[in-house]
């Protein structure tokens, strides 16, 4: 399954390089992805009952013009190919493929509370100080973190919550 995903990313890729355009088909395959992330519209489009026909008309209706031609004739194709159940997993790895393209490192803030746009902001500014390349993190909740923040870029943790400090000062203190 995931074969099949990076196949189709890696080809969309190689299209979008050629055609100078990474960011604008990586913004194309957001939407894409937005759209089939509902399990009912991806049970439309995958169901072998519907006939192509009809599948196409409504994505017709729905994103022509709205994507580039070329990302929208690859939606054309995984529905043809019977791939489109896939698309969620396609849109995953052509994302890291991006990435990785524009030397972004894409990771993990956790948080005790929701954090404004402003502090992930800079966040993202001192951990792209840190790493010496570009970075995106998503935001996730965890109150058990009492306070502060954990970063995960990479497989790297930085933990700079209070959950963490505390946890280091009762080994310290466990060891005298």
């Amino acid at each position: 399954m995931d074969t099949i995903a990076k196949r189709y990313a890696e080809a969309l890729f190689a299209l979008a390089k050629e055609e100078n355009a990474v960011k604008t088909y990586q913004k194309d395959m957001e939407k894409v992805e937005d759209i089939f992330h509902d399990q009912s519209i991806l049970q439309f489009f995958s169901h072998v009952a519907i006939h192509d026909e009809d599948k196409y008309q409504v994505l017709n209706q729905c994103l022509k013009g709205q994507i580039e031609t070329y990302v929208y004739q690859f939606l054309l194709l995984l529905i043809k190919k019977r791939r489109i159940k896939y698309i969620v997993l396609i849109c995953h790895q052509f994302q890291n493929l991006c990435y990785e393209y524009l030397g972004i490192q894409v990771g993990k803030v956790w948080s005790a509370y929701e954090l404004s746009q402003a502090e992930i902001e800079k966040i993202q500014e001192a951990m792209s100080m840190k790493t010496n390349k570009k970075v995106l993190l998503k935001q996730a909740i965890d109150p058990s973190l009492i306070g502060g923040i954990k970063v995960e870029i990479d497989h790297h943790v930085y933990d700079n919550s209070i959950s963490y400090k505390m946890g280091l000062l009762k080994q310290e203190l466990l060891r005298k």
